[in-house]
C-alpha cells in the first residue's frame, strides 16, 4: 500500500467524512472505491469511442464495398423476373 497526501476542499472533506460514516468505513477506503468507480466509467467511455469509430470505418467500407458492385447488381436483376 502506498500512503498518498492529496489536498481537499473543507465542504467536500466534510461529505467524504459523513459518507464514510454511513458506510462505517475509512475515508481511504471511500476514495478508493471513488477511483476506481471513475476508472471504470472512463475506460468504457474510452471503449465506446474506439467502437463507434469502428463502426464507422467499418460502414464506410460498407459502402464503398456497395458502390464498387452496385453495376453488377443493376446487370444481375436484368436476369430476374
Amino acid at each position: 500500500m502506498i500512503h498518498l497526501n492529496i489536498t481537499f476542499p473543507s465542504e467536500l472533506k466534510e461529505q467524504l467524512d459523513k459518507e464514510a460514516y454511513r458506510e462505517k468505513t475509512r475515508r481511504s477506503t471511500l476514495i478508493q472505491k471513488a477511483v476506481r468507480v471513475y476508472l471504470t466509467i472512463k475506460d468504457r467511455k474510452t471503449k465506446e469511442i474506439l467502437l463507434h469509430e469502428g463502426y464507422e470505418a467499418m460502414a464506410s467500407e460498407s459502402k464503398k464495398i456497395m458502390n464498387d458492385f452496385k453495376h453488377l447488381d443493376r446487370e444481375s436483376l436484368k436476369y430476374v423476373d
